[in-house]
């Protein structure tokens, strides 16, 4: 019997989409499970959830802070604080994404996933929509410590739209991470991911003023164009290098550039 037959004997309304209502349900759901599931984790709740706020204050307050340029300066420590918060937003986006999707893709997880009754989108969905919770999350820690210790300036309307930035900036990385657990095996991709972030981190000139030599380089690194976003946002204009909008530009394109490929491996492979 061909497919043309089939449907034709169907009884009418056998083939029919979701109501939106049961579609957006349906996301909640995997978000949920998502969430709990990371959030379990010990491995993920203390590197990237607990340890931004510390790191800052132990760096950007008590080292930074007993800078004499950092006393002249006051918009330094506005951009010291700015480099912890992209550091707090790449973190749960690259390994929350990409260590649990290769450990699941190599257990047959998405397979199964497949055969439910589930939107197909909505598993990569949940995945990018918890990386940007959690962003918030270890972000929002950081913000707080930097209240606390009174060493930014930054209006609450200049913070806010920093830490939105912030957030939505946490989708690159989060399409990195996709690309990386939809290629690497379960064991492998926590150290392929400790490759991108690690030298991502110190060579993006988040913290501190790279060599002459490397400068020109900052705009190779994702987490440059956040951070200049951000700086943009916070209204941070001593420390911008570089067109915020050239920057948003740069990360839609890595979304687009790491999100396909990875989708396309997924299709392909499993």
């Amino acid at each position: 019997m061909t497919t043309s037959n089939l449907t034709a004997t169907a009884p009418a309304g056998a083939f029919h989409e979701m109501p939106t209502g049961r579609l957006v349900r349906a996301y909640l759901i995997e978000a949920r499970n998502e969430f709990l599931q990371l959030v379990r984790s010990l491995g993920m709740v203390i590197p990237f959830l607990l340890l931004p706020a510390p790191m800052y204050v132990f760096f950007g307050v008590v080292l930074a802070g007993s800078s004499p340029d950092v006393r002249a300066n006051p918009e330094l420590a506005n951009y010291v604080f700015s480099g912890w918060c992209v550091y707090a937003a790449m973190g749960p986006a690259i390994f929350g994404v990409g260590c649990p999707l290769a450990v699941e893709r190599e257990s047959g997880l998405l397979k199964l996933k497949r055969a439910l009754p589930a939107p197909t989108g909505s598993y990569l969905a949940a995945k990018m929509i918890i990386s940007m919770a959690f962003a918030l999350l270890a972000v929002g820690s950081v913000v707080v410590a930097a209240l606390v210790a009174g060493q930014i300036t930054l209006t609450a309307g200049e913070l806010l739209r920093h830490v939105a930035v912030m957030v939505a900036g946490a989708i690159p990385f989060a399409a990195i991470g996709l690309f990386i657990g939809s290629c690497t095996s379960g064991s492998a991709a926590a150290a392929i991911a400790n490759m991108v972030f690690l030298p991502m981190l110190w060579l993006a000139g988040l913290f501190f003023p790279l060599p002459k030599a490397m400068e020109s380089w900052v705009v190779i690194w994702p987490a440059f164009h956040l951070n200049q976003i951000g700086l943009a946002a916070a209204g941070v204009d001593q420390f911008r290098f570089f067109n915020p909008i050239m920057s948003a530009v740069v990360l839609a394109g890595i979304t687009m550039l790491f999100g396909g490929l990875a989708i396309r491996r997924l299709g392909r492979c499993g």
